[in-house]
């Protein structure tokens, strides 16, 4: 073997691969500079920098409807159904002249299954959210 001896590589002065150099000086006026970490602040709504930033808070709405959409998504949730749909049309024909059979004869059952479907889903969410 021609030459000597070589070099050991220090792995544990690299820092994010800068050539072999410690790249943290003690100066914290580099950070942001390539290498260095940025700065969280966790939980902290109090400080400068998460108020300048206006993020969004935690809250989690684990329940499916609110007061005022209920009804509207409630309702979407039930026609989205083939059977709720078919039924539907049904009871829309039979308000025509052509139809065999009276009008209330197809709304009423369509009224009863989809409003007890509806008071279903309201007391599961009304429990979800206690």
């Amino acid at each position: 073997m021609a030459g000597g001896r070589r070099k050991k590589q220090h792995f544990s002065r690299i820092h994010a691969f800068t050539c072999g150099k410690a790249s943290f000086r003690g100066d914290h006026s580099l950070i942001g500079a390539p290498g260095f970490s940025r700065v969280v602040y966790c939980n902290d709504p109090e400080c400068f920098e998460a108020s300048l930033l206006n993020y969004g808070g935690n809250y989690v709405r684990s329940t499916k409807y609110t007061l005022a959409t209920f009804f509207p998504k409630s309702l979407f949730e039930q026609f989205r159904r083939v059977a709720n749909f078919y039924f539907l049309i049904c009871a829309i024909l039979s308000f025509t002249p052509l139809s065999p059979y009276s009008s209330i004869s197809n709304v009423l059952p369509l009224v009863v299954v989809i409003g007890a479907t509806m008071g279903k889903e309201a007391v599961e969410d009304w429990k979800r959210k206690k």
